[in-house]
């Protein structure tokens, strides 16, 4: 019979060496269209040596858990970014990544995540995201102002 884990107690094995693969079921958006909230699982195996761009992985930050993909690796700091956030989270110690996402399950479909692609996508969501939050800024102004103009051309 399979035990289930913590992420506490699957970094505790991690830092031993000695982790099973996790499959978890994440709370949040920040990596939204790829892993919605609380519908998706995901794999993480433990990470042995660097991460790569592109790649998604687990890592703890200020007592929390994060599941962000690797922006960039450069001299031995790892920055990592949720695909659905605005920024950057910032530079990580490596000490800090504690796993590799390997698979995210949606529904009866298995995904097997590429980072070459990973990293193209995710460029192209942070742009349409900063579009769409723009958007919902200032919605309300540019629909009064739509109306207002629309108005103007019945009279």
């Amino acid at each position: 019979m399979q035990r289930s884990l913590s992420i506490p107690e699957w970094h505790r094995l991690a830092s031993e060496g000695a982790a099973p693969p996790a499959r978890i079921l994440l709370n949040g958006s920040s990596m939204f269209p790829l892993v919605r909230y609380q519908k998706e699982y995901v794999t993480i195996v433990q990470l042995t040596g660097m991460p790569a761009a592109g790649d998604i992985v687990l890592f703890s930050q200020n007592e929390k858990y994060i599941v962000h993909r690797v922006w960039e690796v450069r001299e031995g700091k790892v920055l990592t970014w949720g695909d659905n956030c605005a920024g950057p989270d910032g530079w990580n110690r490596p000490e800090a990544i504690l796993g590799k996402v390997v698979l995210v399950e949606r529904g009866r479909r298995k995904i097997v995540p590429d980072p070459e692609k990973g990293i193209k996508w995710a460029k192209f969501w942070h742009k349409a995201g900063k579009t769409y939050r723009l958007y919902k800024r200032y919605k309300d102004g540019i629909i009064r102002r739509i109306r207002k103009l629309s108005l103007r051309g019945t009279r």
